[in-house]
């Protein structure tokens, strides 16, 4: 038996259990199957919080795909996070960092129901020729947020058969773990798409919106990421990137591991 809660950050679902007060382990299958939204709990990425590695962490945190494929951090995960150790007092309400394994996220709380994440600037990387061969018709750009997003820029975003573009782009090995987003500039906010690895399209996606605002500001201090989930905030603070957006609980129970 295994108890867990159901959070969302800004749409984006997870099944979030600690591993302070309990221990588990799950096996690939056994996160494939929680992941099934018609026979199992369905979630965009389970998500374990465990005792910190380093002495520096005030947690580790580990995320899983509903493929069962370990990912390397979920920006609006580690936010659900802050939401659920402040609700259940495993920690007192105040900034923690996490580790990750990838990155170290600062995650503050900001509001009733909004939690901040503060982030190394995302930086872009060089799409090899032969990629690009691919997408010579695109404006694109790849970025590193601690995962990697392929950006596009198009006008017509919801004309795009978003998963027939993926499934293609990631039969090359240099996108095969890359989330996919498509995104545009509407007066002074930003609308986007993502397809995330390992999850296929999200209601929202908190490291494509770091990705996306990285290249969008500009000269701008702050700029509005919106998808289908909702809004998210994304501030520039010169060498670090703040998020601001909601992550709230949608339910909890037990799962009896099978």
């Amino acid at each position: 038996m295994m108890k867990f809660k159901k959070m969302h950050g800004n749409g984006n679902d997870f099944i979030i259990i600690e591993n302070l007060t309990q221990t588990t382990s799950l096996t690939k299958s056994q996160i494939i199957k929680m992941g099934d939204r018609k026979k199992g709990l369905g979630f965009d990425q389970l998500i374990t919080i465990n005792p910190p590695k380093k002495n520096h962490h005030d947690l580790h945190i580990k995320f899983f795909n509903t493929d069962g494929s370990e990912a390397s951090m979920c920006l609006n995960g580690v936010r659900s996070v802050g939401a659920f150790v402040w609700e259940s007092k495993l920690l007192p309400k105040k900034p923690m960092l996490l580790g990750t394994k990838s990155r170290d996220i600062l995650i503050k709380p900001a509001g009733l129901k909004n939690v901040k994440a503060i982030i190394d600037f995302p930086f872009e990387e060089r799409i090899p020729a032969a990629e690009m061969k691919l997408l010579k018709k695109e404006k694109v750009c790849f970025v590193n947020v601690g995962n990697h997003h392929l950006l596009i820029e198009s006008t017509k975003i919801d004309d795009y058969d978003l998963s027939d573009l993926c499934e293609k782009l990631r039969k090359r090995k240099f996108f095969r773990d890359a989330n996919i987003s498509l995104w545009k500039k509407t007066g002074s906010a930003i609308v986007s798409r993502t397809n995330e690895a390992g999850a296929g399209e999200t209601l929202s996606c908190g490291s494509a919106a770091a990705a996306i605002a990285s290249v969008a500001l500009g000269s701008a201090k702050k700029i509005m990421v919106i998808s289908k989930g909702g809004k998210i905030s994304l501030t520039n603070m010169g060498d670090k990137l703040e998020m601001t957006g909601p992550a709230e609980l949608i339910c909890e129970g037990v799962w009896a591991k099978n």
